[in-house]
């Protein structure tokens, strides 16, 4: 099996080891007369765990209340209006922090879903209901073979993985991708239906996410495959949410190019920063890890962090206070055995196009000390807090972006197995 193969993405590891008991998840039903308002501020994400020794918990949705600190882990097997079965990979959650909608990966026997559930805020705490579950690839169906769709670690085996979950910031529609299909989904959140069918474009390949604007009048594929170095540029019909392949953008300049990218964040409805997560020692050669901006304006890509300023591969990012905040985490190098020690680094963003580092979190100096692999980063649209999530040491950690101090640590103990597909609101 070869190195791209392997990445197939983390969806695929056998991550051994389980947090310790979490709540129980009741089983009573609801009143939803009881309901109250959300919290001010809520995180969601999942324990993605495919390794059926670490028990119920290790398929499960993770709900943190940051103002409290009070986070409680809901086995999917056995929430209410479920069970559901399968692997967890992305959370977006709504703006009244009531709904959160789950991609659940497909494989021979299970389609790829989509599943929408009420969090029913009772007592101040939240109380998970499963509400609906749409299929969005049937079970057994081939993606792009050439991006790893049938080989994974472990054997052959068909993949179906939805990716970079996001709601645009006028609550109206949820957008992701089927990376193994090469396709992109828009979902009317209003309607509680798809906006017509899925879309593909020829220059899509394995494209992680479909991230709107601010404005929500254009979104951007990032393509998370070797050597591949192009942004998909989509407009957005203001009214039906449709989207429609406006152009590429391709990461590059004469000598180097920003390939195998994870994320796009917004810095205004022109510009965008791109993770890019292949370094110089894998594919052919040509990528330069770090941060590239993205400008629909002059259609053009330029490096902005680079191997000299990055110390690993780039997962992703985030905006908070005027600062970036950078995930570096190489997920290709940690699923070929490699050392991932993994970093958070604040950059300073006064110039968008030449930020300055601030400092660095680290293992042992900041972080845990066996903290590693920095993966997904969640900001609220308000800048006020910063998440950095890392499957791989179970940590989910919040920073002030104030003080550049850490807050609140999460981990093995409070339940986290291999969390991932995290979001924040407001």
């Amino acid at each position: 099996m070869t190195l791209q193969h392997a990445t197939a993405f983390i969806l695929t590891l056998l991550i051994l080891g389980c947090g310790q008991p979490t709540t129980t998840v009741e089983s009573p039903p609801l009143d939803p007369s009881l309901d109250e308002p959300a919290p001010r501020s809520v995180v969601t994400s999942m324990n993605i765990n495919p390794d059926k020794k670490a028990g119920p918990e290790g398929s499960a949705l993770i709900v943190l209340n940051p103002e409290t600190g009070d986070l409680s882990v809901f086995p999917f097997s056995s929430m209410r209006g479920g069970p559901v079965v399968g692997q967890g990979m992305h959370t977006a959650l709504t703006s009244d922090r009531q709904r959160v909608f789950c991609t659940m990966g497909g494989n021979e026997e299970l389609d790829l879903r989509l599943v929408t559930i009420d969090l029913h805020w009772q007592g101040g705490k939240a109380h998970p209901q499963v509400v609906d579950t749409r299929s969005v690839v049937a079970a057994g169906t081939k993606g792009n073979e050439s991006n790893g769709a049938s080989c994974h670690p472990g054997g052959p085996g068909i993949r179906q993985e939805g990716h970079g979950s996001r709601i645009t910031e006028d609550g109206r529609f949820l957008t992701f991708s089927e990376m193994q299909n090469d396709r992109i989904r828009v979902f009317d959140i209003e309607q509680d239906a798809f906006v017509g069918e899925s879309q593909a474009h020829h220059s899509l390949y394995a494209p992680h996410g479909l991230y709107p604007n601010p404005s929500g009048t254009h979104a951007a594929t990032p393509q998370y495959w070797f050597d591949h170095s192009t942004v998909g540029i989509w407009s957005l019909d203001s009214l039906s949410g449709a989207p429609e392949f406006a152009f590429a953008i391709q990461m590059a300049d004469s000598s180097k190019s920003g390939a195998y990218q994870h994320t796009v964040r917004w810095l205004d409805d022109t510009r965008f920063y791109v993770t890019v997560t292949q370094e110089a020692t894998q594919g052919d050669g040509t990528s330069q890890q770090g941060i590239w901006m993205g400008d629909l304006t002059t259609q053009a890509g330029s490096l902005v962090l680079g191997e000299n300023d990055i110390l690993e591969g780039v997962s992703d990012c985030g905006i908070g206070a005027g600062k970036l905040y950078v995930a570096e985490g190489n997920v290709a190098k940690f699923l070929a055995n490699q050392p991932t020690p993994g970093h958070l680094s604040v950059w300073d963003i006064s110039t968008p196009e030449a930020p300055t580092l601030i400092r660095r979190f680290s293992a042992g100096d900041g972080f845990p000390d066996d903290f590693s692999n920095a993966h997904s980063i969640g900001v609220p649209i308000d800048g006020s807090s910063v998440f950095v999530e890392s499957f791989s040491s179970h940590y989910l950690i919040q920073v002030d972006p104030i003080s550049d101090t850490v807050v609140q640590v999460f981990g093995k103990a409070q339940g986290l197995d291999t969390p991932h597909g995290i979001y924040v609101q407001p």
